[in-house]
């Protein structure tokens, strides 16, 4: 499987996985042959990269975290609005919650991937579940005691965001404080959950709102806020939205202002940059196809080489030797340079 810059699809290609459209429409099923109709369809979602099969790579396939029934699970359970705070509603959210720590726990061995749009096609969707998995990962990362509680309060953030307008732009401070008031006498909802909620544009430097800073900032709202604020940057839909290389560049640029020091070096230590079944660029002027991301260094991923004198051999870059070969980033290209 290759993972395919739409804009380079052509009729004849194969998808490799569903393909998902902004209301949840299937655009394209897995083995379903692309017509024209079908990529301009998916160009119109605004999708970026859809999974094309690809002659020899059939080996690679991403083991993505979420599966679909939590995709739809969650979907279900956000199109409720208010609703979904009733007795009911909070019993799902905690089940949800519950199920995705589960499952990254039990993933603990292999480093964040985000998932990518056309798994859900809904931007803002896609942007909350990653916010739900980044703050379980950050939270396995640095203090593993209140990961339920955390994971409760990134769903809980879906009300927030307003996931089926399909829009994603930081939500207005009235709605953040009206969620915030509106779960705070709730005391079925944990403290932890709460405080991560209602302080979770807090900054570092004191700069956010509240108007906390430091450590009197409560570590679950650091966590919420930076893994929101990561994924408002990559499914932005108010603005061009970043590739996750350069989100990643600009947290490490916000430490100690933003957000401390140690939360970035977890962020950068928990998340791939590059999904399995990308292809990068090397400074050299090589291309690989990414075959895995390491747990120990997810920014040096086990690449095949595509090109040069070196072409099909498999290379991991976290070698110590191999340190001269840097990815500067994604090759959108379809064809592939001999």
């Amino acid at each position: 499987m290759r993972l395919m810059a739409v804009s380079e699809c052509q009729p004849g290609d194969v998808a490799a996985d569903a393909v998902f459209g902004r209301r949840g429409t299937v655009l394209a099923e897995r083995g379903e042959v692309l017509t024209q109709a079908a990529i301009d369809a998916m160009r119109q979602q605004g999708l970026d990269v859809v999974p094309i099969e690809w002659p020899g790579w059939q080996a690679i396939h991403p083991n993505w975290w979420m599966p679909e029934q939590d995709i739809r699970a969650l979907r279900d359970w956000v199109e409720h609005g208010p609703s979904a705070l009733s007795s009911d509603g909070l019993v799902e959210a905690r089940r949800l919650a519950r199920t995705i720590a589960e499952r990254l726990g039990e993933r603990q061995m292999r480093p964040f991937e985000w998932i990518p749009l056309y798994r859900g096609g809904n931007p803002a969707l896609v942007a909350w579940m990653n916010v739900i998995g980044l703050t379980v990962k950050l939270t396995l990362a640095t203090d593993y005691r209140w990961v339920e509680d955390y994971a409760l309060a990134a769903v809980l953030l879906g009300l927030e965001w307003d996931v089926p307008a399909a829009e994603v732009a930081e939500p207005s401070q009235e709605r953040r404080r009206a969620l915030a008031e509106r779960i705070r006498p709730m005391s079925s909802i944990a403290a932890t959950t709460r405080a991560a909620l209602a302080q979770h544009h807090a900054r570092w430097d004191g700069s956010g709102d509240p108007p906390l800073a430091g450590d009197k900032i409560y570590h679950g709202a650091r966590i919420l806020g930076l893994a929101e604020l990561v994924n408002l940057l990559l499914y932005r839909t108010d603005d061009t939205p970043l590739p996750i290389n350069e989100v990643l560049e600009w947290a490490a640029g916000g430490a100690g202002i933003e957000f401390p020091l140690d939360l970035i070096k977890a962020l950068q230590r928990t998340v791939a940059p590059y999904p399995v079944g990308t292809v990068v660029q090397l400074g050299n002027g090589e291309l690989g196809v990414v075959l895995d991301n390491p747990h120990d260094w997810p920014s040096r991923p086990l690449i095949r080489l595509l090109n040069g004198p070196e072409r099909g051999r498999p290379v991991s870059l976290k070698a110590p030797e191999q340190h001269v070969r840097v990815i500067t980033g994604f090759y959108h290209k379809r064809e592939l340079p001999s």
